[in-house]
């Protein structure tokens, strides 16, 4: 390194003498939090030691940390993982603080030469002194390895270079415009704790946001329920209603023309004319007893309805006091958790929560920062609810005509299973099952119980549901939204269970 280098904005020197002591040092860990730009690279020499570069949007600067960020992305994220690949394990080989950044070189033992476990064991055995550079002793001898380039600043970079000098990422991908010349601080200890703190700060402020936004997203998903079950419950109005009109059918349905669309009846209680809607290919007075089946589910599921808005309102009642213990809580990982834990056992799905509150310590932590990045777009919305089984299974279901051909053509696999209520409109039903395997029975009763439930045999005592291998299940050219056609066709008749369809309904995951 030059002295042109070493003097970058007069005091990159102290950083560089801070970092000094770390050539020969094993890199033990290697961190980052994206949605906040904190880059961390953890070493052991005489004592684990941190350098942290924060390269923008939220942190900017570059110091020594006292220890390693809370909130960091997961091994999975592709600036982790490079790192983790080409530098973890290795030795620093060399450290390059310069105008416009700090390079990070690791060095491969050369073959026949000791490193890695062998030469930490054996520094281990010399003592703490020795792993500082300070002490005596050989060091094996290295061949220059992969390259961590890092540019501070708000619009920094992190970039990972190979050997040869070729360029194996960059943080961010795009690209940025990062400063032509780094002012360093004169005190890098003092930097480096105001980063580490600060990138917290900004993630667990994301993070609250975040189970805010999720809160209030189950707390309407809860209201809408209310509401369509309290429509549901209006309807039961319409018993009487509909009870009378069969009756009227029955004894007045021979003098209505055949094919007729609709009728006209004479309401003997009012002395005037009820109107009602036929269907031209049966005869009138055949059906009435479609009036009185329908009556009869209306009756039949009130004591379903009235448990389910019961449930509901009490779901209500505990997301409502969440979402002010949410409002009142501070930005820290710790108490970001516990409430995190009870949105999750409100019904708030994993998707929604996705990093919060999943650091603290952990040995493997949240994506707090990949997932966190991503956390004010809008999810897209999927064409199915998704509920679980007694065993945990999942079972999805479709929310309408065009989201069952979505649900089925797109999202199920073939080897998934596939149900509908026989012989009814109604949803699609989906169980994801692993290749090869078969539906497990408690499964495939509470998938059919669903598949009756949001069918036009809501409300039956029993119900005939038709099931196969999604394989053997067509969508036809130009038929209508939601239609199919099937081969190998099981059926199953099942009970509907007030006590299961509750269950089944409770476990219901917003998406």
């Amino acid at each position: 390194m030059t002295e042109d280098e070493q003097g970058s904005a007069g005091q990159g020197g102290a950083l560089a003498e801070a970092l000094a002591g770390w050539v020969g040092a094993r890199i033990d860990a290697a961190h980052a939090n994206p949605a906040t730009g904190l880059v961390a690279l953890a070493v052991y020499a005489g004592a684990r030691r941190v350098l942290g570069a924060g390269i923008g949007p939220r942190v900017a600067g570059a110091g020594v940390l006292p220890r390693a960020p809370r909130l960091r992305a997961g091994a999975s994220h592709p600036l982790v993982a490079a790192m983790r690949a080409h530098l973890v394990g290795r030795s620093v080989m060399a450290i390059e603080v310069r105008r416009d950044g700090i390079a990070v070189v690791a060095g491969e033992p050369l073959p026949g030469e000791k490193g890695g476990e062998d030469e930490i064991e054996a520094e281990a055995a010399r003592g703490p002194v020795a792993r500082s550079g300070l002490a005596p002793g050989p060091r094996p001898e290295l061949a220059p390895g992969a390259r961590l380039e890092l540019a501070p600043g708000r619009r920094g970079e992190a970039r990972l270079l190979d050997a040869a000098g070729n360029l194996i990422l960059r943080w961010p991908p795009q690209g940025s415009d990062p400063p032509a010349e780094i002012a360093y601080p004169a005190d890098p200890f003092a930097a480096g704790a105001a980063l580490v703190e600060a990138s917290d700060a900004a993630a667990a402020a994301q993070e609250k946001a975040a189970l805010a936004r999720a809160v209030k997203a189950r707390r309407a998903a809860l209201e809408r329920r209310a509401e369509a079950v309290r429509g549901d419950l209006g309807r039961l109005g319409s018993v009487a209603r509909l009870q009378k009109t069969g009756q009227l059918l029955l004894a007045q349905g021979a003098r209505v023309p055949r094919g007729a669309a609709r009728a006209l009846l004479d309401d003997w209680e009012t002395g005037g004319t009820i109107e009602v809607a036929l269907d031209p290919a049966r005869p009138a007075k055949a059906q009435a007893e479609a009036f009185f089946a329908k009556a009869r589910r209306y009756q039949r599921g009130e004591a379903v309805m009235r448990a389910r808005l019961a449930e509901t309102e009490r779901a209500l009642e505990a997301v409502a006091a969440l979402e002010a213990d949410v409002a009142a809580a501070e930005a820290r990982p710790e108490a970001l958790e516990p409430l995190a834990q009870r949105a999750r056992s409100l019904g708030v799905s994993r998707a929604e929560l996705a990093g919060v509150g999943a650091a603290g310590g952990a040995a493997e932590p949240g994506a707090s920062g990949a997932r966190g990045a991503r956390a004010g777009r809008a999810a897209p919305r999927l064409p199915f609810h998704a509920y679980r089984s007694a065993s945990g299974a999942a079972i999805l279901v479709g929310r309408g005509a065009e989201d069952n051909d979505a649900l089925t053509t797109k999202h199920a696999r073939p080897h998934d299973l596939w149900l509908h209520a026989k012989g009814v409109t109604g949803s699609h039903v989906i169980v994801p099952l692993p290749k090869g395997a078969s539906c497990p029975a408690d499964a495939l009763v509470d998938a059919a119980t669903l598949a009756a439930h949001f069918s036009d045999a809501r409300g039956e005592a029993v119900c005939e549901v038709s099931y196969v291998q999604r394989r053997y299940v067509r969508k036809p050219r130009g038929s209508a939204p939601g239609a199919v056609t099937y081969d190998r066709e099981k059926v199953i008749a099942v009970r509907i269970e007030a006590e299961r369809l509750s269950r089944l309904l409770a476990t219901k995951e917003e998406g």
